[in-house]
């Protein structure tokens, strides 16, 4: 392997690596934090629709695509509420310093 090819090898490895001074683990867990509110925020936004959608559905007379539309609509929001609580709990771990 020529010089060339493996100072290209090393760079690459650093700019890879985890910076142990400018990442510490408690950036990483507030962003981790924050990136589980940002997700929950956003799956709670797509089937808080679906829900509403299910009285459309079902005032048109159709009752299978209701109560799809009712299960689906409350599965996404329960698992964006419990992502939002998750990175709640993160963020409250990293305040009280555990």
């Amino acid at each position: 392997m020529s010089e060339d090819a493996k100072k290209l090898t090393t760079e690459r490895a650093e700019m890879h690596r985890i910076d142990t001074e400018r990442n510490t683990g408690v950036q990483l867990a507030r962003r981790d934090s924050e990136l589980y509110f940002a997700l929950g925020i956003f799956i709670v936004a797509l089937g808080v629709p679906v829900v509403f959608g299910t009285y459309y559905a079902y005032q048109w007379g159709d009752f299978r695509p209701a109560v799809v539309n009712l299960i689906s609509g409350l599965v996404m929001v329960g698992i964006g509420v419990a992502s939002i609580i998750y990175g709640w709990v993160i963020r409250k771990r990293i305040k009280s310093g555990q």
